[in-house]
């Protein structure tokens, strides 16, 4: 019985790690085509009632991502740099339609900073799709659904 007692603790760790959400990050082999330079061309949220536009700060400047996974964001005036990944999860997520779905996708993280101005931009997306020349970006805060549509510079 004492020999059987030893191993619960090692089987509750087991059935903890299962339940939570997995996350495989991907940098090469992605079915987003993330490489290259992308402008903000849309952004925009919904509570449910209509999607409504607003400005992010982001829109006059280009991001540039390379494969190394490595970022940069320019705007003429912050030249910032960082990082950007996308990882394969298993989750809850609102598409780019607002429709809710809980299944594997992939979210979409940018991180870029400029030392000199202070200047930096923190995205994260529970979602991100590649259609064509526009990748649709989307994440859930608050009762609120953002979607960021970049198009290829």
């Amino acid at each position: 019985m004492k020999r059987s007692l030893r191993y619960l603790p090692l089987l509750f760790i087991l059935i903890f790690a299962q339940s939570c959400v997995k996350a495989v990050i991907s940098p090469v082999g992605l079915s987003v085509p993330v490489t290259g330079s992308w402008v903000l061309s849309e952004s925009s949220q919904t509570n449910g009632y209509g999607w409504h536009y607003f400005n992010t700060g982001l829109e006059n400047g280009v991001f540039h991502f390379y494969n190394d996974g490595s970022a940069k964001f320019d705007d003429g005036y912050n030249l910032m740099r960082g990082s950007w990944i996308v990882r394969n999860v298993s989750s809850g997520y609102y598409d780019r339609y607002g429709n809710y779905y809980n299944d594997l996708h992939q979210s979409f993280e940018v991180h870029v900073y400029d030392s000199y101005t202070h200047g930096s931009a923190d995205l994260y997306f529970d979602d991100v799709v590649f259609t064509g020349n526009q990748l649709v970006a989307t994440n859930y805060s608050g009762g609120m659904i953002s979607r960021y549509i970049f198009s290829r510079y």
